[in-house]
């Protein structure tokens, strides 16, 4: 099965020669040959620049995340999923979603309670309608520090993501192109582990975008 899931990975990354990622799911890493699958929920609202003007953006994703643990201190993960975006103008429809990514522990506290982890990735998804086809993708890096107390584990970094948005017409015209407004921003969260094996998860994402992430997953 973590051989699978490995191999799972490359091929996804071979894949996603666009590449791709996204925050959400554990904070911490899952330890050498861990893994863990989860589902979440995604609600983002941000603001996007096309031509000197300000936009909003909004997407809506559902995400499945796989996560392995290849060596102590890395975890490498994948994405997949579906997701729409909205801006003016332009409504599109639920579509597929991809990404790739990983998470590498900077530091632990003996009792292994306080983690400091860098998380990084690229998430790329498509959404149209009738009249246009969009794909948006994240690019994002993030500093986490999370420090496990009983069955919860609160969390709390600093992130930077760059998002990149086209909108192109199917019949003549040309593109709409957009570029994140603000790419640094927070990020707050907590792991909830039931018990040793199936854990809940909210997030919040705060000045670059705002945004609310709630999930659920199992760890083997």
């Amino acid at each position: 099965m973590k051989l699978y899931a490995l191999a799972l990975f490359f091929a996804a990354a071979i894949a996603t020669s666009a590449q791709a990622g996204q925050l959400g799911s554990q904070a911490a890493t899952v330890g050498e040959g861990g893994l863990s699958f989860s589902a979440g929920i995604n609600y983002a609202s941000k603001d996007m620049k096309i031509n000197g003007a300000k936009e909003e953006m909004v997407a809506r994703q559902l995400v499945l995340t796989g996560d392995y643990g290849l060596l102590p201190s890395l975890d490498l993960y994948i994405k997949l999923g579906l997701a729409d975006m909205e801006v003016k103008g332009f409504k599109g429809r639920l579509d597929a979603l991809y990404g790739v990514g990983a998470k590498f522990k900077l530091f632990k506290d003996p009792e292994d309670k306080v983690n400091v982890t860098i998380n990084g990735g690229v998430t790329r998804f498509n959404s149209g309608d009738s009249s246009a086809d969009a794909t948006v993708t994240d690019y994002i890096g993030a500093v986490i520090v999370s420090n496990r107390a009983g069955n919860m584990t609160p969390y709390g970094g600093i992130k930077v993501c760059e998002t990149e948005a086209e909108v192109k017409p199917t019949g003549a015209g040309s593109p709409s192109k957009y570029t994140a407004d603000k790419k640094v921003g927070i990020l707050a969260g907590v792991d909830y582990f039931v018990n040793p094996n199936v854990f809940f998860n909210g997030e919040v994402n705060l000045f670059d975008q705002q945004a609310v992430y709630l999930g659920a997953g199992f760890k083997f």
